[in-house]
């Protein structure tokens, strides 16, 4: 019987493999896993004993009818390099690189792949990982990676072109929010006799406080401001610094990151 492939065990890869293995969607016996350093599997070994651990990248191949590509953009090149001559034309393939389009990867593997944008909230099962297929994988093969990820979270088919802003709307977003949040509370420091700790305990109260008015009240983020400024109220100033301060930052926001994915995606096309 073909194994379910994974290479790759990093900070995204390993959640993501024990979210699969301690929600039971796949059997630890059908897995086969393998990385780079070998003994970061010790303790994934103990938990499952009963999924397999590979010597090396191409035994996964060569034992897999799916494989999950764990491993960062720069080191996809160098793992089909490794795998190439061990993968049927029949193999479906996933993979998490977020610079590496679909049809950039066709060009070294002209089978069943399918690309997933995973995001750090799935390891609390909540979030969106973005989801897309080339023409070759089936709808079954389709449905069979999505289920995988719902176990994590939310899953949302996107086509090819639209990774780059997907992923900043959901896999950059926890780092952009809590970035903004932090700077936040260090303003807030500067103002008064609160401690960090104290700050900081207000500001995650509000944002949980505020996503559940958001998702369990059904309201939109228009809503809220006017829920809480009033016409001419404290709340109303803040948000007229905002207005003049965020609207340019967003544009340069996406417009900085959005040419970084378009740079990469060019540069890979070119290797």
């Amino acid at each position: 019987m073909e194994k379910i492939g994974f290479i790759g065990y990093g900070a995204m890869g390993s959640m993501i493999i024990r979210k699969i293995l301690s929600s039971g969607v796949l059997d630890q016996s059908d897995i086969i896993v393998t990385t780079r350093t070998l003994g970061k599997l010790d303790r994934l070994l103990k938990s499952y004993p009963g999924l397999e651990i590979a010597p090396d990248n191409s035994t996964v191949a060569q034992k897999s009818g799916k494989i999950f590509l764990f491993v960062n953009t720069g080191e996809v090149k160098g793992v089909f390099g490794e795998i190439k001559d061990n993968i049927a034309i029949d193999t479906h393939i996933i993979y998490i690189a977020a610079g590496l389009t679909v049809e950039n990867l066709g060009k070294v593997f002209q089978g069943k792949i399918s690309k997933v944008i995973p995001t750090l909230t799935s390891e609390v099962n909540e979030g969106i990982s973005l989801v897309g297929h080339n023409h070759q994988v089936n709808g079954e093969e389709a449905q069979f990676v999505e289920k995988i990820f719902k176990v994590m979270g939310e899953v949302k088919l996107v086509e090819d072109d639209q990774f780059g802003l997907g992923a900043n709307i959901t896999s950059s977003a926890p780092a952009f929010i809590s970035y903004i949040m932090l700077k936040y509370s260090e303003a807030a420091q500067k103002k008064g006799t609160f401690t960090r700790k104290e700050v900081d305990e207000m500001i995650i109260k509000t944002l949980y406080g505020t996503s559940k008015l958001l998702q369990e009240k059904n309201m939109d983020f228009e809503k809220v401001i006017g829920r809480v400024a009033t016409r001419g109220g404290i709340t109303e100033d803040g948000l007229e610094v905002l207005d003049e301060g965020l609207t340019p930052l967003f544009d340069e926001l996406f417009t900085r990151t959005l040419g970084k994915y378009e740079i990469l995606e060019r540069k890979l096309d070119l290797e």
